[in-house]
């Protein structure tokens, strides 16, 4: 999984630019939180995006079930699907040309 912590961008080169156009309010915010945290516009800059970045990968590598779905899933598991008669003839056609063509 991925882990961008605060030391990782730190140490790391930072040699790559990346240009964002906004208008006055986030501007303001984000000037209160760099005088909050006592930090440059760029480190704070780098860390948020970085945090919302790994939070958003994480949310899409996560599936959440509910209770009846993950009952479904599970059954689904457990339950091999029955081959369709297409299924079978390509079987044993590759059967034939790989498995036995010794």
């Amino acid at each position: 999984m991925l882990d961008m912590n605060v030391t990782g961008l730190r140490n790391e080169k930072q040699t790559r630019i990346t240009q964002v156009r906004h208008g006055d309010s986030l501007a303001e915010l984000i000037e209160r939180a760099t005088v909050a945290l006592g930090v440059d516009k760029s480190v704070f800059l780098r860390n948020a995006i970085a945090k919302e970045a790994q939070r958003v990968i994480e949310g899409s590598m996560r599936h959440v079930l509910d209770t009846e779905d993950a009952k479904r899933f599970s059954v689904a598991l457990d339950t091999p699907p029955t081959p369709t008669p297409r299924a079978l003839k390509a079987s044993a056609s590759y059967r034939r040309r790989i498995v036995d063509a010794d």
